[in-house]
């Protein structure tokens, strides 16, 4: 299992309270174990594909850039192997601060870069930027060199890919798959099919069932949607409002597609009808999809081909459910909560989560977080260090803003369950 952290997680999570305005993409699930719509027969021709997200690392490396100008950005590159972190330019004498060198691209050209093979980067230019642009899917060897143009998405924005697992592209080992929108941010949802052999690009979205979709993940061979027709009462200016309470109505839909037949199905419906959309609480995390029952303590697991439910346990204390819930990583056999206590998937046992010593950044303090999950071993954010960085500006000013150094260091799952602060640092996190 291979995950990134997002510093946007908390915000931009598919799942989350029913406070959230209908406009943006938490997402208020729903239901009880037994879903309202269970799915009928899925089986369907994939020829052995499963759809996967890609990350900004591997066993090998994490990618990662940081500021030269207000028009540059510059890509350093953790070694996990070797234990330090460089910029990957072989140019002697580069100074790394113009387009001269190989490791510095202009803002919004690569700003992120997605490992999807051992030999290969891809990313996506207007990565994240509400844009009525053509986008460009470039491809990169692994020292960020040798970029080249294979597809041209044209008049899209995606979503600020890496935000949420929504927003990770995926693949499935012969095409990228990218959500976002058509005509701008926000207008007309897509799901944009990259054959990086040809550049044909596909929006699959085109003939969709329904409108307004979100991509929350993958299951196996399927996207997982959401549509919802959720309306918020506003305390302010709703008469009809009590006291400073968002009340969510309406109904909340999962749909699972299958991009190789091009068949829609319902998977989960939560309604307000039955008080599911306030009590639920579901997210896909490691291509499996969990559901969190806030009245009766449960936590489980739901089955694509069926709709299911598996009961991992019915004992989470529900005074931890009820503030702002956030699932923070799958670590070995347990689901861990960002504050509350982790549940251990084979066995249902519930326990709090060792402390690591605390985080202390732009005046804060936090647990590690986890940057890059490979299973035994997680990257972290392990340190930090004040420092002053100048940049400079558009004009050619240099200017100085006050930060802090940030350091990724890998940690053992098991020290990292345990509250061991057993690192091994790599580098600077660059900013």
């Amino acid at each position: 299992m291979k995950r990134v952290f997002s510093l946007a997680l908390a915000a931009l999570l598919l799942a989350g309270c029913t406070a959230a305005p209908a406009s943006d993409q938490s997402e208020v699930t729903s239901t009880s174990t037994t879903a309202e719509t269970p799915v009928a027969d899925t089986t369907s021709d994939s020829g052995g594909k499963t759809l996967r997200p890609l990350y900004a690392g591997d066993e090998k490396q994490y990618y990662m850039y940081e500021i030269v100008s207000d028009e540059l950005i510059r890509y350093r590159v953790a070694d996990l192997v070797n234990h330090e972190t460089d910029v990957p330019c072989d140019v002697e004498g580069c100074t790394h601060d113009c387009e001269s060198c190989p490791a510095v691209f202009r803002r919004g050209e690569c700003d992120l870069v997605f490992v999807l093979d051992d030999n290969t980067l891809v990313a996506f230019t207007n990565n994240g930027f509400p844009s009525e642009e053509d986008t460009q899917v470039v491809l990169l060897d692994r020292d960020c060199q040798n970029r080249r143009t294979v597809a041209n998405v044209e008049n899209a924005a995606f979503v600020a890919l890496g935000g949420e697992a929504g927003g990770f592209p995926y693949t499935d080992g012969q095409y990228l798959y990218c959500f976002g929108y058509k005509n701008g941010f926000g207008e007309q949802s897509a799901l944009f099919r990259i054959d990086t052999a040809n550049g044909e690009v596909t929006d699959l979205l085109e003939n969709a069932p329904v409108q307004g979709l979100l991509l929350m993940g993958a299951l196996d061979q399927y996207f997982v949607f959401f549509q919802s027709d959720v309306t918020y009462t506003d305390p302010v200016t709703d008469p009809t409002a009590t006291g400073t309470e968002v009340i969510a109505t309406g109904t909340t839909t999962h749909w699972l597609f299958n991009p190789y037949t091009d068949e829609w199905k319902m998977f989960q419906t939560y309604s307000s009808d039955d008080g599911s959309l306030d009590r639920m609480y579901s997210i896909i995390i490691d291509g499996l999809y969990y559901q969190i029952d806030r009245e009766v303590g449960s936590v489980s697991v739901v089955a694509p081909d069926t709709g299911e439910a598996k009961l991992i346990t019915d004992q989470y204390p529900v005074d931890q459910l009820q503030s702002h819930l956030i699932i923070q990583d799958k670590v070995q056999d347990w689901l861990l909560f960002y504050e509350s206590p982790m549940v251990n998937l084979e066995t249902g046992e519930i326990r709090q989560k060792p402390s690591l010593p605390e985080n202390y950044w732009n005046g804060s303090s936090h647990q590690p977080n986890i940057y890059l999950n490979l299973g035994d071993t997680l990257l972290v954010d392990c340190r930090y260090e004040p420092y002053t960085r100048t940049t400079i500006g558009s004009d050619g000013t240099p200017y100085t803003v006050d930060t802090e150094h940030k350091y990724l260091g890998l940690i053992s799952a098991e020290d990292f369950l345990n509250g061991v602060p057993n690192y091994t640092e790599v580098g600077e996190y660059t900013t």
